[in-house]
C-alpha cells in the first residue's frame, strides 16, 4: 500500500462539523475550486489508503436518493453516506473544447473543475467497476455536474482503470445485482441508467445564461492511449492514479447531438458512430485520495430529460 507525505491531517470530526463559507455560492469559479482543493481536499489527504468497501446495498436502499438529484451544493448534505463509490481519487481539471463545437455553455470551455475517479465497490467482491464524476465551477452559480460509468457490470478482472470508454448513459443489464441497484435508483428517476447533461449546456463559466442552449444527449469519454495501467495482478487503482502528472490529457470527449437521434432508445454502437469530438479533459493537478473527497465532496445527478 502506497503512503503519502502528511500535509495536515484534520482532527476526527473537524470536517464533519465544518461547512462551506456562507458567501461561497457567490464566489468566482476559480475561487471555489481553489478553496475546495487547498482547504478541504489537500488538508484531508490520506497518509494511507483506507480499505475499499463492498457496495452497501442496504445502505443504498435507505439513502434518500432524491437528494442526489435535487441538492445543488458542492458539499454533501449532513450525515450523507456513500453506499456506493465510497472511495476515490480527485484531481483538478479543465475542459478544452474542440474548434467550432455546436454545443453551448461549459462545452465551449471550462477552466475550473474537479474529477473524481472511483470504483463501485471492492473489486474483490464484484469485479473492477470504474466510475467517474465531473464538477465544473461557475461564477456565482451552482456547479454543473455529470457522472459516467463503463457499464453496470464493470470490466471483470481487468484492473486497468482506463481500459474502456465511459458514458453518462449505460445499457440495462439483465443480472440480479445490477437489476437490484437499478430498482433502488428508480425511486428517484424513471431512467436510472441515464443522466441528463442540460446543466452543462445552459450556463457559461462566467455565470451568464445561454439564450439558445444546445447540449449533447450523450457523452463518450475515451481514455488516452498513453495513460494506461496494468490489467493484472489485482492492485489499488489509487496507486495508479497518483502517478498521473498535472497537464495530462485523460479523455477525448465525444458527444451525440440530439438532432441526430430519432428516438429515446439506447443504441451503443449507433450512438458511438454518430458522436462527434467535443474536446478533451485535462488534469491541472495530481490525483489525491482524501477523506473530504470520499465523504463530503458532492456531485449532483441530473434526472434524464428534466423529469
Amino acid at each position: 500500500m502506497q503512503s503519502f507525505e502528511k500535509i495536515t491531517q484534520p482532527k476526527s470530526g473537524d470536517q464533519e462539523n465544518d461547512s462551506l463559507p456562507t458567501d461561497y455560492p457567490s464566489w468566482k469559479a476559480d475561487e471555489k475550486q481553489s478553496f475546495l482543493w487547498h482547504q478541504r481536499i489537500l488538508l484531508s489527504q490520506y497518509e494511507r489508503f483506507p480499505a475499499l468497501k463492498k457496495i452497501d446495498v442496504i445502505g443504498l436502499f435507505l439513502t434518500v436518493l432524491n437528494k442526489k438529484m435535487d441538492c445543488l451544493a458542492d458539499e454533501a448534505p449532513r450525515h450523507w453516506k456513500k453506499a456506493i463509490h465510497a472511495h476515490a481519487s480527485v484531481a483538478e481539471i479543465r475542459f478544452v473544447p474542440a474548434a467550432e463545437t455546436p454545443f453551448t455553455g461549459l462545452f465551449r470551455g471550462a477552466d475550473y473543475g474537479l474529477l473524481r475517479l472511483s470504483l463501485t465497490g471492492n473489486p474483490a467482491d464484484r469485479g473492477f467497476a470504474p466510475g467517474l464524476a465531473v464538477k465544473f465551477f461557475l461564477d456565482g452559480q451552482p456547479s454543473a455536474n455529470f457522472s459516467a460509468l463503463v457499464s453496470l457490470d464493470g470490466q471483470g478482472k481487468n484492473y486497468n482503470f482506463f481500459a474502456n470508454e465511459f458514458s453518462n448513459i449505460v445499457p440495462v443489464v439483465n443480472r440480479l445485482g445490477p437489476k437490484l441497484i437499478n430498482l433502488i435508483f428508480r425511486r428517484a428517476s424513471h431512467f436510472p441508467t441515464k443522466l441528463d447533461l442540460q446543466n452543462l449546456g445552459v450556463v457559461r463559466q462566467d455565470g451568464q445564461v445561454e439564450t439558445t442552449p444546445h447540449y449533447p444527449l450523450r457523452l463518450f469519454l475515451v481514455p488516452n492511449d498513453n495513460v494506461q495501467f496494468a490489467e493484472t495482478p489485482p492492485h489499488d487503482f489509487r496507486t495508479d492514479l497518483a502517478t498521473i502528472a498535472p497537464g495530462t490529457s485523460l479523455f477525448s470527449v465525444y458527444g451525440v447531438d440530439p438532432a441526430n437521434v430519432s428516438d429515446d432508445r439506447v443504441d451503443q454502437l449507433e450512438d458511438r458512430q454518430n458522436a462527434q469530438l467535443m474536446g478533451s479533459i485535462e488534469t491541472t493537478s495530481a490525483f489525491v485520495a482524501s477523506d473530504y473527497g470520499d465523504r463530503r465532496l458532492f456531485f449532483r445527478h441530473q434526472r434524464f430529460r428534466n423529469q
